[in-house]
C-alpha cells in the first residue's frame, strides 16, 4: 500500500496534468480565432468560447474528482447529483435563456418628426424624396430584432434597412447595417439586427420615391415566444454537451474490470492497433474539410463545385500569394493546430488519470480506443457528407454520371459557318476588366449600392452599346456553369462554350485543339493578336489557350521583365499592377497600329480581383472600404485609356469592347458587401464603343443572355455578317434573335452543362 506522501505527489502531478491540458486547449482555441479573423474575431468570440470550454472541463474533473475520492455508494450518487446540477446550472447560465426572458419586446413611441422625407396621411406612408428615414432615440438596450407590422399588406416590393448606434457614437455606423427585401403582399417583416447598449435606432423603409405602405407598427426584441424557444433548445444542446463528457468516463470507468479481462485478446488487439493513426487522420481530415469549406464559402461566395476542382487542380504559378497566405492561414492551420491540441490535450488528460489510479498503465484500455476510433470514423464520413453539400460536390458528381445533349443540339460549329468580313477589317480591342460586374452601379443606374463606384463606366455604357438584362437601366450578361472565373470567362467569351474539368489536362499542351474561337476565326483572316495581362501569362492555361486558338502574341509579367518595362525583381500583387499594364498596352497598340494589319488586341486587368484588390499609387481614399477605393480607381484607369485610344489615328476604324471576365467573388466577411440584396440579380458589365454594325435600340433591352453570346455579338461588332447569327452556344445580341437563356432558362442550362455531352467532348481531339 502506497504512503500518503506518495499519493499526494501523484495526485499533486495530475493536478498539474490537467491544468496544462485545459491550458493547451485554450491557447489552441485562441491561435485558430486568431489566424481565421485577427484580433476583431479574437476579443469578439475569444471570452464566450473559452467560457464554455471551461465550464466543460470543471465539470469533468469534478466527475473525475468524485469518482476518485468517493467510494461509498450513497456518495457517489450525492456526487453524480452534484454533476448533474452543475451541468444543468451551467447550461442555463451559458444558453442564455435568463437574457432572453427579460429582454421583452418594446414597441416604439413614434412621432411624425421622426419620419423624415415621407408623405404621411392618417398611418399612409409615402417615400417624397431619396433617402427618406426614421431616427428614434430608444432607452439603452440590447437588440436582438426589430420587427415591423404593417397594417395592410405592401402594395409593392419594398426595401427595409435598420442601422442602430451605441451611446458613445456620434454616427450610425455602416457595419451595423443590417437589410431585408420584402415581396409585394407582406404585413411584416423581422430584421436580425443584433447590438448591446444601443441609444438609437435609423429605419429605411422603401427607398425608391413613390414606395407606399401603412404602418402599424415598430417593435424592438419582437418574436418574443420563437427566440425563448430558440434558446430553450440551445440550454438542452448544451446541458446534453456538458453531461457527455462525464457520462463517459464514468461508462468507461464501470467498464475497466471488464476491457482489462478482454485487452489481451487477438482480435481486440488488431481493431486497436490503429488508435493512433486513425484518430489523428480523422481529426485532421474532418477540420480541414471543414474550414477550406468555410475559406471558399466566405471568400469566393457560391461557387460552382466544378470550378473549386479546377482551381485546386491547376497549378499555383502566378497566384497572387495573399490568396495562397489566405489559404494557408485560415484553412490549412487551423486544422493542425485543432489536431495538435486534441492530441496533447488526450496525452496529459491520460497521464492525469493514471496518476490518480484510474488507469493502471498510461494508456487507455484497448476497448476504449476501439470505442473513440469507431466515434471519430463516424463523425469524419459525417463531416464530409456534410460540407459536401455545403459546396455542391455531391450533385456535381452526380452531374457527371449523367449525359446530355445541350451542345449536340444547340453548338454551332463556328468552322461551318459562313461568315462574311467587310472590306476594310476593323481593328478590335477587347479589355477584360478583372471581376467587373454591374452592382458596383448606384441602385438609380441598376447598381445595388449606395454609391456609384464606376461613374466613368456608367457614362460609357449609356453613351455607347450596353447590353442590359435590364428594361430602363444598365445591366448585363449572366455567368453560366463553370464559366465564373478568368479562364472560363475568357473561353465562354472568345468560343461560346463552358470550360469542362477534363480539359485541365490540356492546358499544358493544346488547350481545346477541336475548338475553333475568336482567335481562330481572326487569325484566318490575316489579324495580328495579342493577349496582354500583368500577371504570369501560364496561370489557368491561358497562354496555352490564345496560342493554341491561334498564335496570340502572349505578354505578360514575365514579358514586362525581360522588355524592361519592370525591374526584374519587381512583383506585387498577382504581377504588376495595371496602372503599368496601360502603359505598356499603348506601348504596343502604337506598333500593332504602324504594321498596316488589322489587329486583335486583348488585354486583361488584374487590380480588382478578389477579395479587396490591389491599391496602387493612383487609388484615392475617397470610401470607406479598400475594394471600394480599388474599383473606383480601375474605373478612372479604364476611361482614361479610352480617350487615349479615341485619340489615335486608328481609332475610327477600331471597335472596343469592354467587360468583365465575370462577376466577383463575394467575400461575406468584408462590410463591402453588406448593401448586397440577396434578390439582386448579379451581371456581368459591357459595353461595345464604335460598333462597325447597325442595330435597333430595342434590342440592347431587357435581354436575358450570357457572357457566351459576347463570341458572335463580337464579331457583329467588328461587322462580320454571320449566317445564322448564333456560334458556339451564343447568339448575336445584334440581331435581336432569342438566346439559349432566353430559350431554355438559365437554371436549366446549368444544370445540362454540368452534364457529360459527347459533342464537348470533340473539343479534346
Amino acid at each position: 500500500m502506497e504512503t500518503k506522501p506518495k499519493q499526494f505527489n501523484k495526485e499533486k502531478k495530475a493536478v498539474i496534468y490537467f491544468l496544462a491540458a485545459f491550458l493547451s486547449i485554450g491557447l489552441g482555441a485562441v491561435a485558430v480565432l486568431y489566424l481565421q479573423g485577427g484580433m476583431n474575431k479574437l476579443s469578439f468570440w475569444a471570452p464566450p468560447i473559452l467560457k464554455r470550454l471551461t465550464v466543460a472541463f470543471v465539470i469533468f474533473i469534478l466527475t473525475v474528482g468524485i469518482a476518485h475520492c468517493v467510494k461509498e455508494k450513497l456518495h457517489r450518487r450525492i456526487g453524480v447529483v452534484l454533476v448533474i446540477l452543475l451541468a444543468v446550472l451551467s447550461a442555463w447560465h451559458i444558453s442564455g435563456v435568463r437574457e432572453e426572458i427579460a429582454l421583452k419586446p418594446q414597441t416604439l413611441q413614434l412621432e411624425q418628426k421622426d419620419f423624415r422625407r415621407y408623405d404621411i396621411d392618417n398611418g399612409h406612408f409615402r417615400v417624397r424624396e431619396a433617402r427618406p428615414k426614421i431616427i428614434k432615440k430608444i432607452e439603452k438596450t440590447r437588440i436582438d430584432n426589430i420587427k415591423i407590422y404593417f397594417s395592410k399588406p405592401l402594395p409593392q416590393k419594398t426595401l427595409v434597412k435598420v442601422k442602430y448606434k451605441k451611446e458613445m457614437e456620434e454616427k450610425f455606423r455602416y457595419g451595423k447595417k443590417k437589410e431585408v427585401s420584402m415581396k409585394k403582399g407582406s404585413t411584416s417583416v423581422l430584421i436580425p439586427v443584433k447590438g448591446a447598449d444601443a441609444v438609437a435606432v435609423k429605419l429605411v423603409l422603401g427607398e425608391k420615391i413613390g414606395n407606399e405602405f401603412d404602418l402599424d407598427r415598430i417593435e424592438i426584441n419582437g418574436n418574443y415566444k420563437e427566440r425563448i424557444q430558440e434558446k430553450g433548445m440551445r440550454f438542452v444542446m448544451y446541458l446534453a454537451a456538458f453531461l457527455l463528457l462525464p457520462c463517459l468516463f464514468l461508462l468507461f470507468r464501470t467498464g475497466q474490470e471488464f476491457q482489462i479481462k478482454t485487452d489481451q485478446k487477438l482480435p481486440i488487439k488488431i481493431l486497436s492497433a490503429p488508435f493512433g493513426f486513425l484518430s489523428i487522420l480523422s481529426i485532421l481530415l474532418a477540420s480541414l474539410a471543414t474550414y477550406l469549406v468555410h475559406w471558399v464559402k466566405t471568400t469566393c461566395g457560391d461557387v460552382s463545385f466544378s470550378i473549386i476542382v479546377l482551381q485546386l487542380t491547376s497549378p499555383i504559378k502566378g497566384t497572387d500569394s495573399t490568396i495562397i497566405n489566405s489559404i494557408i492561414k485560415s484553412g490549412i492551420i487551423p486544422p493542425f493546430i485543432i489536431t495538435i491540441t486534441i492530441v496533447l490535450a488526450y496525452l496529459l488528460i491520460v497521464r492525469a488519470l493514471h496518476h490518480m489510479g484510474e488507469l493502471p498503465v498510461r494508456k487507455i484500455p484497448r476497448w476504449s480506443k476501439i470505442m473513440i476510433e469507431i466515434a471519430l470514423v463516424v463523425f469524419l464520413v459525417n463531416t464530409i457528407c456534410v460540407q459536401g453539400t455545403n459546396v455542391g460536390m455531391w450533385d456535381y458528381l452526380y452531374s457527371l454520371k449523367q449525359t446530355t445533349t445541350l451542345y449536340e443540339d444547340n453548338y454551332v460549329d463556328p468552322s461551318s459557318v459562313n461568315m462574311t468580313f467587310p472590306e476594310k477589317k476593323r481593328n478590335l480591342i477587347y479589355i477584360y476588366l478583372e471581376s467587373m460586374e454591374n452592382s458596383y452601379m448606384d441602385e438609380a443606374n441598376g447598381g445595388n449600392m449606395n454609391d456609384n463606384y464606376i461613374p466613368n463606366l456608367t457614362k460609357l455604357a449609356k453613351e455607347n452599346v450596353s447590353f442590359s438584362n435590364r428594361a430602363n437601366k444598365l445591366g448585363g450578361s449572366v455567368c453560366l456553369e463553370a464559366t465564373a472565373y478568368t479562364a472560363g470567362g475568357l473561353i465562354a467569351q472568345t468560343a461560346g462554350i463552358n470550360l469542362k474539368l477534363e480539359n485541365t489536362g490540356s492546358m499544358f499542351g493544346k488547350f481545346l485543339p477541336g475548338l475553333t474561337s475568336l482567335g481562330d476565326i481572326l487569325n484566318k483572316e490575316g489579324y495580328k493578336q495579342m493577349f496582354l495581362c500583368g500577371s504570369n501569362g501560364d496561370f489557368a492555361g491561358r497562354d496555352t489557350y490564345f496560342k493554341t486558338h491561334k498564335d496570340y502574341q502572349i505578354e505578360d509579367y514575365n514579358s514586362a521583365i525581360e522588355e524592361g518595362d519592370i525591374p526584374s525583381d519587381y512583383r506585387v500583387f498577382w504581377g504588376h499592377e495595371d496602372e503599368i499594364l496601360y502603359k505598356r498596352a499603348k506601348k504596343h497598340l502604337k506598333k500593332m497600329a504602324e504594321d498596316g494589319q488589322p489587329f486583335n488586341f486583348t488585354m486583361l486587368t488584374v487590380d480588382t480581383h478578389y477579395p479587396k484588390g490591389y491599391k496602387c499609387r493612383l487609388c484615392k481614399n475617397q470610401y470607406e472600404y479598400q475594394y471600394a477605393n480599388v474599383i473606383s480607381c480601375a474605373d478612372q484607369q479604364v476611361y482614361d485609356f479610352v480617350n487615349w485610344i479615341k485619340q489615335q489615328d486608328f481609332f475610327e476604324n477600331t471597335t472596343i469592347i469592354i467587360a468583365g471576365d465575370h462577376t466577383t467573388m463575394v467575400d461575406t466577411a468584408d462590410p463591402f458587401w453588406t448593401n448586397l440584396d440577396d434578390d439582386y440579380k448579379r451581371t456581368v458589365y459591357n459595353v461595345i464603343i464604335n460598333p462597325g454594325c447597325s442595330y435597333k435600340k430595342e434590342v440592347t433591352r431587357k435581354r436575358n443572355f450570357s457572357t457566351m453570346d459576347m463570341f458572335p455579338t463580337t464579331l457583329a461588332a467588328l461587322g462580320v455578317q454571320i449566317d445564322g447569327n448564333r456560334l458556339g452556344l451564343g447568339t448575336n445580341l445584334f440581331s435581336g434573335e432569342k438566346t439559349l437563356p432566353e430559350k431554355y432558362g438559365v437554371k436549366y442550362l446549368n444544370t445540362e452543362l454540368k452534364k457529360n455531352d459527347k459533342e464537348y467532348n470533340k473539343f479534346y481531339e
